[in-house]
């Protein structure tokens, strides 16, 4: 038997913010507080090609407290792409948030998402 939890309190990560420093640039990953009793922790996740779920692709970058709203990022060298899910005290954890990417100066802009997609008679 599966159990899912619902925490629909995690909506979305609300962007990726450049911030210049006098050494070099360097990316923040930010979102919204969740203000429910039962949040314990963060999982932020990272891709470097898409697909990037759970379950394709991503790769734990980091677990931060339940106080915690942003993650410095440092300076990817290749676009990344990110997610987080939300952990509670049983440790299960919520679905992804949005995706948002990184793109370093000078590198191609990754490729735009399929849409479209149909099923029709032959």
């Amino acid at each position: 038997m599966s159990r899912r939890i619902r925490m629909n309190w995690l909506r979305a990560i609300t962007g990726v913010l450049v911030l210049l420093s006098s050494a070099a640039w360097g990316a923040t990953l930010t979102w919204e507080a969740n203000h429910e009793h039962n949040l314990a922790a963060y999982n932020v996740y990272h891709c470097s090609r898409l697909p990037c779920t759970p379950k394709d692709g991503a790769s734990l970058l980091a677990t931060v407290g339940k106080d915690e709203t942003s993650l410095d990022i440092g300076t990817p060298t290749e676009i990344q792409y990110y997610f987080i899910t939300a952990l509670n005290h049983g440790r299960l954890e919520s679905g992804p948030s949005n995706r948002v990417f990184f793109r370093p100066a000078g590198s191609p802009p990754p490729p735009p998402t399929p849409g479209g997609l149909r099923i029709g008679p032959p």
